[in-house]
């Protein structure tokens, strides 16, 4: 099946309307995405380029290019520089990408990181295939932590995973090595977050600041390598997703994550954060089928904490 596009057959009920109508109401296609489409030829009836304004009759089939950009004459390269660099990709089609993103890598250019990006990567790694397009973010993650990524190839894709994710559909788990234990092997952090205005990045606890909700359930207890020191692999699962939220919430609950030295968390030989989005769950927004997406956390995890047990657990 074709994942770059959107087909719609005209209705009874539709006779006469305007397609961008049809667009907006049927397709629950965003009007920043309709603007697009409209002025890059990526709207067609019956196989044919129409304008936004084209009246449509019963049994016409109206087709939405989503990565219709590609298609323009006029298309310039997106405002990122392509640099080469290697991207672990787990999955990739016409409407979006997963990638596994390592440590000490930040996702998109920055003040501070103009380049060596993941999305440096990304654009290099697609125009390297021809496709010259924007890319489009789904969810973000910090700089030392590890896991999924999605890049969306479209705003319709990418407003449409971002509506899974507010709804609940889209559901993200990570895995974090912690230290001590949680006293309560499983639970619901419910606690708000605001900013620390004391720090440029630091998040806090806060009555006044957004809703924020974790669930978590321990995966084994063990000991940290070459200590006695208590440590735990620990699962979340995301309700919300608030800046710095995992990491705030377990160090706020009493078992910080290992190596986060920005919420008290033990370093232990660990060269970053152990933390690491392992898992996402999505309805592919043009299939409509749903999908796993499912890395184990990378081997420096190693040095730190036993991941022998991952591959069969996960």
């Amino acid at each position: 099946m074709q994942t770059d596009r959107l087909f719609y057959t005209v209705q009874a009920k539709d006779e006469g309307r305007e397609v961008q109508y049809l667009l907006k109401e049927r397709l629950g296609i965003a009007s920043g995405m309709i603007k697009v489409l409209k002025y890059n030829r990526g709207i067609l009836l019956d196989n044919e380029v129409v304008r936004g304004t084209a009246l449509v009759k019963e049994g016409q089939t109206v087709t939405v290019l989503l990565n219709c950009l590609e298609n323009a004459s006029d298309i310039k390269p997106p405002d990122i520089t392509p640099e080469e660099g290697c991207l672990d990709i787990l999955y990739e089609d016409d409407a979006f990408i997963v990638i596994n993103k390592p440590a000490n890598t930040v996702i998109h250019p920055t003040c501070s990181h103009q380049s060596g990006t993941l999305l440096n990567f990304l654009m290099n790694y697609w125009q390297q295939k021809g496709i010259f397009t924007d890319a489009h973010l789904v969810g973000r993650l910090d700089k030392d932590t590890t896991g999924i990524v999605i890049i969306a190839r479209n705003g319709y894709v990418q407003e449409a995973l971002k509506i899974q994710s507010q709804n609940g559909i889209m559901k993200k788990y990570y895995l974090a090595a912690v230290s001590p234990a949680p006293k309560v092997l499983a639970g619901t952090i419910d606690a708000p977050i605001s900013r620390d205005y004391d720090s440029i990045i630091k998040r806090k606890i806060d009555e006044s600041g957004a809703r924020a909700v974790t669930h978590y359930k321990t995966v084994c207890v063990q000991s940290i390598k070459q200590s006695s020191t208590p440590c735990a692999v620990v699962e979340y699962l995301l309700e919300t997703g608030r800046t710095h939220q995992i990491r705030l919430h377990s160090s706020y609950s009493g078992f910080p994550i290992i190596g986060d030295t920005m919420y008290d968390g033990l370093v232990c030989n660990a060269p970053h954060q152990l933390l690491h989005a392992y898992k996402i769950e999505i309805i592919h927004p043009v299939t409509g089928k749903k999908m796993i997406f499912k890395v184990c956390p990378p081997s420096e995890w190693e040095k730190s904490v036993c991941c022998d047990f991952f591959d069969e657990k996960l």
